[in-house]
Formats: structure tokens, C-alpha cells, sequence
């Protein structure tokens, strides 16, 4: 198995996550201002709540990236995980999170 280094982990993840912005387009604003209302209201919320409300077609990966951009940003911080209510994902466990007071 190959061993990739912590700087190169880092790098291939935000690649990753660059692509899946680009590749989402209009989607990004929509993602963003969802994650904005849920972090307003000062509850913890996570993917779950989002989902019935994002645009038809958006990919999962985008949904991640926007998610760590708001963290980046100090809209959200972690909070915990729940358990994931997409059947396509088998019941892993998602990242829950909480608006950042300003």
C-alpha cells in the first residue's frame, strides 16, 4: 500500500474539493445559503436537515466542500455526528454542526 504524506493528503483533499465546487456551478450559492440559515438559528443541524432543500441533482462531494469552506470562514464549527438519514449512505455517521456566534 502506498504511504502519502500529510502535505499531500491536504493537497489531493482540497483538489478534490475544488473540483467538486467547480463541477457544482449555480449549486454553490444555493449550498451556501442553506448552510447560512441553519447556522443562524443557533442549533445544531447537519446534512440531513439540508437535504430535502438543496438543488436536484447536486453532488454529495460539492455539499462536503461547502460545508468545510463555511468552517474555514468561522460560520460553523463542529459540534458532534448523527447518524446519516440518506439511504445511499448506509447509515454512516455525518458531521453535525452549529453557527459561530458573531
Amino acid at each position: 500500500m502506498q504511504q502519502i504524506d500529510t502535505a499531500e493528503g491536504v493537497r489531493l483533499r482540497d483538489a478534490g474539493m475544488a473540483a467538486a465546487e467547480e463541477a457544482a456551478g449555480d449549486d454553490v450559492a444555493a449550498i451556501d445559503l442553506l448552510i447560512a440559515r441553519a447556522a443562524a438559528t443557533g442549533r445544531p443541524f447537519s446534512a440531513n436537515d439540508l437535504r430535502g432543500h438543496l438543488p436536484p441533482g447536486v453532488r454529495t462531494a460539492a455539499i462536503g466542500a461547502r460545508f468545510a469552506h463555511a468552517r474555514r470562514r468561522g460560520v460553523i464549527t463542529p459540534v458532534g455526528y448523527v447518524t446519516s438519514t440518506d439511504p445511499g449512505t448506509h447509515a454512516h455517521q455525518v458531521r453535525q454542526w452549529q453557527g459561530v456566534a458573531r
